[in-house]
Order: C-alpha cells, then sequence, then structure tokens
C-alpha cells in the first residue's frame, strides 16, 4: 500500500525507505519488487505434482464427492508422468503423455484427465499455493464424438428382469427395478438406505451434482421395497454390479463398451421421452445440472424435428 510522508513523498510501506517525488514512480518501483520476489519464489518451488496433489486433496479435493476417485487418477497421471515439479511442468510434456494415452482410452476418459489435473493447478493458485501460471491452460481438449447411447428394449427389459430373478443375489432384482423406474445411476440404488424411501417416493443423496432429488415410484414397487423390511439408516441391498454383469450375459445383451451400469438409466430416459416425456421433467428426475446433457435424448420424441415436413419451403412450391 502506497502512503505519502510529512515532506511530501511518496513510499510503499513494504519498503519505507525508498520514497519518490510522484505516486506512479511508488506504484511501479512496489509492482517490481514483488513480480522479483514472486518469480524468486517459483523458482525455489520444488514441489512434485504428487505432492501438489495431495495439498489440492487436503484443501479441497475431500470435500467433492468424487474426490478420492480423483486423487487415485491424478496420482496414477503422476506416476505415468514420472512426477515432475510442479512448476517444470509445461503444455507440451502434458500433450506428449496425452498423446500416448490416446492409444489406451477413450477421448472422453483423455479429457477427463486433462480436465481433473488442470483443476487442480487452477484450485492450488487460487489459494495462493503456487505462485506461477497452471501449465495446461493453453491445451484445448480433444474434440469427442457423440457416443452410442444404447437402451434396452421391452423384451430385452422384460428377459433381463428374469434374468434377475434367477440370480442367487436377491438384491439384483430391486436394484434394477429401481434404475429402470427412475432412472438411477447404479450406485444410487444400490447405496439406497430404508430411510430414503417413504411415501411412495425415493429421495437420492449425496448424487454427482450434489444436489438431492425425490422421484416417486409405482405404489407396486414401493410395497415391494417395503416388504424387504429395512429401517432407518440400515443399508438396503448388497453389491450386486457382478451379478447384474451375468444377468445380461445370460440373455446374451450385447452393449457398448463402458455402459454396463448406465444402460438401465439410458433405458428409462429414453423410453420417457418416446412415451412423450417433457424433456425439462426428465431433467430434474435424472438430476442433471444442465439441459445440455438431457437434450442427447430429445431426437428420440415421437414428434422431434416433425417440424420440418410442413415448414420447409418445398411446401409452398
Amino acid at each position: 500500500m502506497l502512503q505519502q510522508n510529512d515532506a511530501g513523498e511518496w513510499f510503499s510501506d513494504l519498503f519505507p525507505s525508498r520514497t519518490f517525488k510522484i505516486k506512479r514512480d511508488a506504484a511501479n518501483y512496489e509492482k517490481t519488487v514483488q513480480l522479483k520476489n514472486e518469480s524468486s519464489t517459483i523458482n525455489t518451488d520444488d514441489r512434485t505434482l504428487r505432492e501438489l496433489i495431495e495439498l489440492w486433496y487436503k484443501l479441497h479435493g475431500r470435500t467433492l464427492n468424487d474426490g478420492k476417485r480423483r486423487y487415485d487418477l491424478l496420482h496414477r497421471i503422476a506416476e505415468k508422468m514420472n512426477n515432475p515439479l510442479g512448476r517444470n511442468l509445461t503444455d507440451e510434456e502434458f500433450a506428449k503423455y496425452r498423446e500416448g494415452r490416446i492409444s489406451e482410452v477413450s477421448t472422453t476418459t483423455a479429457n477427463r484427465e486433462h480436465s481433473y489435473l488442470r483443476a487442480v493447478f487452477n484450485e492450488l493458485k487460487r489459494l495462493g499455493v503456487i505462485k506461477y501460471d497452471n501449465p495446461l491452460s493453453h491445451i484445448r481438449q480433444f474434440k469427442e464424438r457423440e457416443g452410442e447411447l444404447r437402451f434396452l428394449t421391452h423384451d430385452e427389459i422384460r428377459k433381463l428382469l428374469s434374468s434377475c430373478r434367477q440370480s442367487s443375489n436377491q438384491s439384483l432384482i430391486y436394484i434394477v427395478k429401481i434404475c429402470l423406474a427412475t432412472g438411477a445411476r447404479w450406485s444410487e440404488a444400490e447405496n439406497l438406505k430404508a430411510s430414503q424411501i417413504a411415501n411412495g417416493k425415493i429421495t437420492y443423496l449425496n448424487t454427482k451434482n450434489g444436489k438431492n432429488r425425490t422421484v416417486p415410484i409405482s405404489d407396486e414397487l414401493y410395497e415391494e421395497l417395503k416388504q424387504l423390511d429395512k429401517s432407518g439408516d440400515e443399508k438396503m441391498f448388497l453389491y450386486s454390479l457382478s451379478a447384474f454383469r451375468k444377468a445380461i450375459e445370460r440373455v446374451q445383451i450385447h452393449l457398448p463398451k463402458g455402459q454396463m451400469s448406465h444402460v438401465l438409466r439410458h433405458s428409462f430416459a429414453s423410453h420417457f421421452v418416446m412415451n412423450g416425456g417433457n424433456i425439462v421433467v426428465l431433467k430434474d428426475i435424472l438430476g442433471h445440472s444442465t439441459i445440455t446433457t438431457t437434450m442427447r435424448y430429445a431426437h428420440l420424441a415421437p414428434d422431434h424435428l416433425s417440424d420440418a415436413v410442413l415448414l420447409n419451403p418445398l411446401v409452398n412450391v
């Protein structure tokens, strides 16, 4: 902060011994010294990428719903990049790492890794933990192709439910029904507690976007769940994803890579729209943060783009 002494000279309270007749000169001097000190701090910051990830997790990451998963992924990235000093990491170095990754994973996964690591530097910079700029800020993400969203037909759903009833895992049929009835993510349904099911509705807590949501269910499904005789914070179901995978295999339903746990959610959304459901209502049911994510189901609406038939220029020719 600049101040003026009794002689009318200007000085910075950081460097009171150096005075200037003109305020602007004092301000420029203060800025120059600060930049020099900051540069010196940057050049002596010998914290590795792993150490920065630890700081990020301690100061911010652990508050995120998926913080532990991100933390583990970030450490794998640091290991594959040979754990460089944070201040020495360059956009070129990360671009080379990413080039190697794209032969192993999808562009979506590569972009996610980029986003997570970039967010670490952004947050540490915001908190004042690092003084240097984010080394990944100038790297553009890969353009992603819109992947196939596989949903189950009515016939496949009937076969799948029958297969689930044959499973020795008694939780499986209920989890599958809940996902198909409410569009829940697999983990949301599998981790339900009895207290979340009440008055003909299911309330999902600690969701991906951080907001709770409540979805009504049929009287029939509600009674089935109540008959399980669970109460309070008692967990409703056992781990069941492996049993679900086997149930899918038994009825020979073929799914795109990576859609095993999401196919039920996609099926709910797709049939909701095909049956005339409102896309905005669907957004709320699924718990999407923005309508953009939900719009990928819009093309399934029975009247989607039907105005093209009535409003094209050939109509009046």
